[in-house]
């Protein structure tokens, strides 16, 4: 067939024109024979087309030594400003009888949007005998080929390339037309409301410390909150400035945004706290954040021990024994004892020093359950009761004191010295015995006492201060003999009888547990 080859422009349009009019006719099962065009120059190389904006337009170019005729048309027909859906077709303009040839068909989407259920059909006359598809038609039926191309996307273009032959020589008509399934889609975006919250707090403090406590809200959401506040009402027990209620106000948070809020808690005693805070937004969307602080206290505990009495003169101990009945370390411990004025501080155990008028232990971190025992020696040259008020200090320790006493005392001794003059004595004359009694000791002696028996050989004659009892010379008790005091006491007697006497002297006071017994011997002659 020559006929493409010498048509015009004119012809060429007129002649397709008939071709889909054929079209027409044969969807309806009257498919006739288009009337043969009109002669025309020959036609151009490059494509021509109707010259319309809307139904048909047609081209014709040459190829490979072939002249192919291209046709579109945009679907819904005739509106190919507001149309969705554009088919090109191109189909060779001549071909041989028995030899294969290919024809194609181009859908494209107009739109940026996907159309659906794109359906193309083609109807061919009986003169041809159909080969291939690419892609193969989803159904064939007395002529007709249905491809059910599905979803379009945006300016997505699908080919199909149909193969076959002519039966015999004359015209093959070939006619393609499509639908699609308009739509009007919208976005709704979807999104999800939700809030976190975390809190964070030391697990264990001392009773003395603030407790640091940070709430971070967080939107873990795709959507704005508006409104958000966190709550954190604390436990019996503890506070923050006076309050046991605290909210923060973190106002809007977008996607991923979080905020922070700190606040310290003061204990007012020890044991464990459970906490709970609360966030919350207009949305209707909260979380909980909880945390536990345990609350620690060391208890120092301190006792004296000293000795109940010592003699001057002579070193004695003092010892504290120091103490954590807590739970939890006392650390920068110290005790300090003021020394007793009439005492003299000698040494201390555990590192004890002299700071001022004080003995000091620097004791460090007392462990809970770790007693240790504190020492210090004193000597004293004065009697009396000293007293030793130990106090005893750590840092979150409550400060805790002890006292005890030692009583210092002197040692009395008591000296009996006698003496006759003269010795010997005649029978007749007189001697004259001297006692003297000295508390040479360190201490008061009390109720000192001395009774004189005489000798038989002499008789009392007269005793100063003493009662006279036949041989016997008592002495008043004397009701405190301090030391190194002493009293004298003179007796004179008389010799009766020649001979060797030997008068006794007893002394007896409190320190004495028995008396004291003297004798001096008297030549009589």
């Amino acid at each position: 067939m020559k006929l493409n080859r010498t048509i015009t422009q004119l012809g060429l349009t007129a002649a397709l024109t008939a071709l889909i009019a054929g079209c027409a006719q044969q969807q309806q099962g009257q498919y006739q024979k288009p009337a043969a065009a009109p002669a025309a120059a020959p036609m151009e190389s490059k494509p021509q087309t109707s010259g319309r904006d809307y139904g048909p337009a047609y081209a014709s170019y040459k190829e490979n030594g072939m002249t192919y005729i291209k046709g579109s048309m945009a679907f819904p027909t005739g509106m190919r400003e507001g149309s969705g859906l554009l088919i090109e077709k191109i189909v060779p303009a001549e071909v041989l009888a028995g030899q294969q040839f290919e024809y194609i068909y181009k859908v494209i989407n107009l739109t940026d949007y996907p159309l659906e259920n794109v359906v193309l059909q083609d109807q061919v006359s009986a003169n041809f005998n159909e080969g291939d598809a690419d892609p193969k038609a989803t159904e064939i039926t007395g002529g007709k080929a249905t491809w059910q191309l599905g979803s379009l996307g945006g300016k997505e273009t699908k080919m199909i390339h149909v193969k076959g032959s002519a039966k015999d020589v004359g015209t093959i008509t070939t006619c393609g037309w499509a639908s699609y399934t308009p739509q009007i889609c919208g976005d709704i975006k979807v999104v999800k409301a939700s809030i976190q919250l975390t809190k964070t707090e030391p697990t264990d403090v001392l009773v003395c410390d603030p407790i640091p406590v940070t709430l971070v809200v967080k939107n873990t959401g795709s959507s704005g909150l508006s409104g958000v506040k966190v709550t954190d009402t604390l436990p019996n027990g503890l506070m923050s400035d006076g309050k046991t209620s605290l909210t923060f106000d973190a106002g809007n948070l977008a996607p991923d945004q979080s905020k922070e809020f700190k606040f310290n808690a003061a204990a007012t005693a020890t044991g464990k706290y459970d906490n709970t805070a609360k966030a919350t937004s207009d949305q209707n969307v909260s979380a909980d954040a909880a945390a536990s602080t345990t609350v620690h206290q060391p208890v120092l505990a301190l006792s004296c021990k000293a000795r109940e009495q010592q003699y001057m003169g002579r070193s004695f101990d003092v010892c504290f024994t120091l103490a954590n009945t807590g739970d939890a370390p006392a650390a920068t411990t110290t005790v300090s004892v003021p020394i007793p004025t009439g005492l003299n501080f000698a040494t201390a155990t555990a590192g004890g020093h002299v700071a001022g008028n004080s003995v000091v232990w620097d004791v460090g971190s007392l462990a809970v359950n770790a007693p240790q025992q504190l020492c210090a020696t004193f000597t004293s040259a004065n009697a009396g009761t000293f007293a030793f008020n130990g106090s005893a200090k750590g840092a979150c320790a409550a400060p805790v004191s002890t006292s005890c006493e030692t009583r210092v005392v002197g040692i009395a001794a008591i000296l009996l010295e006698k003496a006759d003059d003269p010795d010997p004595v005649a029978v007749g004359d007189t001697t004259t015995y001297t006692v003297k009694i000295t508390n040479q000791g360190s201490a008061d002696d009390n109720h000192v006492q001395v009774v004189v028996t005489i000798a038989p050989e002499l008789v009392p004659v007269s005793a100063a201060e003493g009662s006279i009892d036949g041989q016997v010379v008592t002495f008043p008790v004397v009701p405190t003999l301090a030391p190194k005091a002493a009293v004298t006491y003179k007796i004179v007697a008389k010799g009766v009888k020649a001979g060797d006497g030997h008068t006794k002297f007893k002394l007896s006071s409190d320190v004495l547990t028995s008396p004291i017994s003297a004798e001096e011997s008297t030549t009589v002659y």
